[in-house]
């Protein structure tokens, strides 16, 4: 039985990590990938527009904030602790209204605003499937980091990570022999991420490459 288990164990693994393979798609529209964190600036960490549960929200804002606070020596504020030293609004915006940016601009003494979206897109696929779904299923998410400059009242960085995994359904018995079927059936186990997990996965490769192209 330890001979099974020492050779069961790795080939185990090797499903799971191959199964778990995730590949992002960045976008910058065009920003530099680089933000510069010098002169001692000051950056507000807004909340981010989610729709994870509110436990993985507070996860995902304070992986943020630590990066970001990391970066800057320690001059990074969430939104929440801003607004008990300065007079600004309950809610920003993610797109943030020219007035809404003049507001944050002449009543605080910030630099950067810091903007975060999550989007759950679809989450069709178990952790654990053990056969095949009868039809195509996809888990999707995608997360984006935009950064406002307060002086200049302008965006200048954004980036969308995105990610995906998928499985293929089965093919009717019409379409191919019904042995063929039965092997397609039972072809697994297929180990996935879940889209809230992906979106932990889309931000780590995000925060990740904001500190890998940082000037500081």
């Amino acid at each position: 039985m330890k001979i099974k288990l020492g050779i069961i164990f790795p080939i185990f693994l090797l499903i799971f990590f191959q199964s778990c393979i995730v590949v992002p798609q960045r976008d910058y529209q065009g920003f530099s990938k680089s933000l510069v964190f010098k002169d001692n600036k000051k950056w507000m960490i807004n909340k981010a527009l989610t729709d994870l549960n509110s436990t993985d929200a507070i996860k995902f804002n304070q992986n943020n904030f630590d990066l970001f606070n990391k970066l800057s020596n320690g001059n990074a504020k969430t939104i929440m602790d801003a607004q008990k030293e300065n007079l600004i609004p309950n809610k920003i915006a993610y797109h943030p209204s020219l007035d809404e940016l003049e507001t944050l601009k002449n009543s605080t003494d910030f630099d950067y605003l810091v903007n975060s979206y999550t989007k759950n897109v679809r989450d069709e696929i178990a952790n654990i499937e053990t056969e095949l779904p009868f039809q195509y299923s996809k888990n999707e998410a995608f997360v984006i980091i935009e950064v406002y400059d307060l002086k200049s009242l302008k965006k200048i960085y954004y980036q969308k990570v995105s990610s995906s995994q998928t499985l293929e359904g089965r093919k009717y018995p019409s379409e191919q022999t019904l042995q063929e079927q039965i092997n397609r059936k039972s072809s697994g186990p297929n180990f996935s991420y879940s889209a809230n997990q992906l979106i932990f996965v889309n931000q780590k490769k995000l925060l990740k490459d904001i500190s890998k192209n940082a000037i500081k």
